[in-house]
């Protein structure tokens, strides 16, 4: 069977171990060529820089959680874009790949569950009464679903990378996969969708109490010169909160940033392996990469640390009386966090 012109089969990693040659050209990778080294290798250092703040932050402020997350959605940007490296002088490298497919597709969903992390603190911080659920929910709700849509893509990228090893590509089983991972996408801006969602509806509700005078909670605007006077802890805590609503501003950020990642993604892997998008590299770089980056390094510049420590279980004790005693003696106890 000859393939484009020639004598030779159609190339696969297994057929093409020896790299590019006239059998094994770049154009008929599944990419249609190699991988820009120098894109590559910012990717990478980019990504390394910021995993070095992150952890040194999130250990200072104890927010596990956010850290894990978002110290592993980054890792896997960073393995991603070496095996693109490794890519870049050959494309029939078969682990790099496999590596660059399943971490770039997973890395951004883990990104996105450090976002989902902060909600049910946000709510407990600014008042659970206008919740549309239980703040223990929240949780659940949203990072449990990130999960869930992290395994279906990690089951699509397992089954696109079987399909491509061996004499002939499983072009069935490439379907599969490809049906998975687009599944997995589709799953995760969804539900991105629903948690921004339930979100935008608690911060209406709020709104509306605050605007109808039903509750004035310490650190809104809405608090008068004389309340804090007589309240020096008043004070305290609306410097707080301004610093709470940067770091709403730049979640907002991070999740328009994984938003647009998933809407190009989406027909990326809908139009099928080798697709002229799926090939057009630059396209990628600006509509998934650098919308990861600037998602990682927005979490990570407006760290918890110094926006929101409240997420920390080191600050928790110490901001929920502080918050209490600016409240006064009536304001309800803030809920025990059992998860960070």
């Amino acid at each position: 069977m000859s393939y484009n012109g020639t004598n030779y089969p159609p190339p696969t990693y297994e057929t093409c171990k020896d790299g590019i040659s006239e059998r094994c050209p770049a154009e008929l990778s599944l990419y249609g060529d190699t991988f820009t080294l120098g894109a590559c290798v910012f990717f990478v250092v980019a990504h390394a820089l910021a995993l070095i703040p992150q952890l040194y932050f999130g250990i200072k402020a104890r927010t596990w959680s956010y850290t894990l997350w978002l110290a592993i959605g980054t890792i896997f940007e960073l393995i991603g874009y070496s095996g693109r490296i490794v890519m870049s002088s050959n494309p029939w490298v078969y682990n790099a790949f496999v590596i660059q497919l399943v971490l770039l597709i997973l890395g951004p969903t883990l990104v996105a569950a450090a976002i989902s992390i902060t909600f049910k603190h946000l709510v407990l911080w600014y008042g659970r009464e206008y919740s549309f659920i239980k703040p223990v929910l929240y949780p659940w709700v949203f990072v449990g679903t990130d999960f869930f849509s992290i395994v279906i893509q990690a089951a699509g990228g397992g089954v696109s990378s079987a399909a491509t090893n061996g004499d002939n590509n499983d072009q069935g089983m490439l379907d599969v996969g490809s049906g998975l991972l687009v599944a997995g996408v589709v799953f995760q801006m969804a539900n991105m969708i629903f948690c921004g969602g339930l979100m935008m509806i608690y911060i209406w509700r709020r709104h509306k109490a605050i605007k109808n005078g039903a509750a004035v909670r310490a650190g809104d605007e809405t608090a008068t010169e004389s309340e804090s006077s007589t309240n020096g802890n008043v004070k305290v805590i609306r410097a707080s909160d301004k610093k709470t609503k940067i770091f709403v501003y730049a979640l907002t950020v991070a999740y328009i940033a994984i938003i647009i990642r998933c809407i190009y993604r989406i027909p990326e892997m809908q139009m099928g392996w080798g697709s002229t998008l799926m090939q057009n590299e630059t396209t990628f770089l600006i509509l998934d990469g650098a919308m990861i980056l600037i998602a990682v390094w927005t979490l990570t510049i407006f760290h918890p640390y110094f926006f929101f420590p409240y997420l920390g279980k080191k600050h928790k004790k110490e901001m929920d009386a502080e918050k209490s005693r600016a409240e006064g003696p009536d304001a309800p106890v803030m809920e025990e966090n059992a998860q960070r």
